[in-house]
């Protein structure tokens, strides 16, 4: 492999941090809502803004941009979350990627998750000043399930955000994954109250955020009805090489970093990236920018 190992896996490193900071979220606050997950994941890659120089002489650096909470393209998106992959060697750029994830929260079986509804968006920051003169307790008690049943419940087989992603890639060709945000265990339960806030070790996280390309989860989908939502368990064979997807930190520096995975373009002018990134009312929430400096004798891989 052309680019260096202390590369990779350090930058394995970083998203495997971030998966467990959103696993630790499902613990700490299973009723949040499905934006804030994506709040969590680009808040963590705000640490790694400065360039990072590594002993074989490369350099990386993450950049991230969050548009979050507007409604964009009538209220969905066709994907959440953009990735951009750039190489460069000599102050020249020598290669382009882009990936694209649509992120969805696993919903618990017992249990309500909190909504973000178009009032909260017109609203604003005054909302979370209403109260009422009437307020519910915080001691009573609150007991979120997840099980390999729970189920992704702002995804279903046949939906206008499923159409647009299937019209985006026909038109496009560029492949679109889902993002699931999960808890760190195949069984997971919390009660609110909480007593202490959960912190992950290194071995915790199991389950967590797992990555899923869009075609093969609507191909595995084809026998249900159009209103089914994914469960969890529906996840576990769709991959042959990993069971309910490959784990996040896999997906963006062995696939993804290693020349293995995204679109390659050549220009930011293309129909496509301008479609999606260059445009305020664009398809997408937030957008993460990789750049990666090589020696003016590396070579990258095809």
């Amino acid at each position: 492999m052309a680019i260096p190992m202390e590369i990779v896996d350090w930058f394995r490193g970083v998203f495997a941090d971030a998966n467990r900071r959103l696993a630790e979220k499902m613990l700490n606050a299973p009723a949040t809502p499905e934006p804030t997950f994506d709040l969590t994941f680009i808040e963590h890659l705000t640490n790694y803004a400065a360039p990072r120089k590594f002993k074989s002489d490369w350099a990386i650096r993450i950049d991230t941009h969050y548009l979050g909470g507007l409604r964009h393209f009538r209220s969905w998106e066709v994907a959440d979350i953009g990735v951009f992959v750039f190489f460069t060697k000599g102050g020249r750029m020598v290669r382009r990627k882009v990936a694209l994830l649509q992120s969805k929260r696993l919903f618990p079986t017992t249990g309500d998750v909190d909504h973000l509804e178009e009032y909260d968006y017109r609203v604003g920051m005054a909302r979370i000043g209403a109260r009422d003169a009437d307020l519910a307790s915080m001691m009573s008690q609150r007991k979120f399930s997840f099980t390999k049943a729970s189920k992704y419940q702002s995804l279903t087989k046949e939906s206008d955000q499923v159409e647009a992603i299937r019209g985006h890639m026909e038109s496009y060709k560029i492949p679109i994954h889902y993002l699931f945000y999960n808890p760190p265990q195949l069984v997971t339960n919390v009660v609110l109250p909480l007593t202490e806030y959960s912190k992950l070790g290194e071995k915790d996280n199991y389950l967590g955020a797992r990555v899923i390309p869009t075609e093969d989860l609507h191909k595995a989908l084809a026998g249900k009805a159009k209103s089914y939502s994914p469960t969890l368990g529906d996840t576990r064979k769709i991959m042959s090489d990993d069971e309910y997807g490959w784990r996040l930190e896999y997906f963006m520096a062995d696939l993804l970093l290693g020349c293995k995975g995204g679109f390659r373009f050549t220009n930011n002018d293309e129909v496509p990236i301008q479609s999606i990134f260059y445009r305020r009312s664009g398809p997408i929430a937030a957008a993460i920018a990789v750049t990666v400096e090589m020696p003016e004798d590396a070579e990258l891989p095809e």
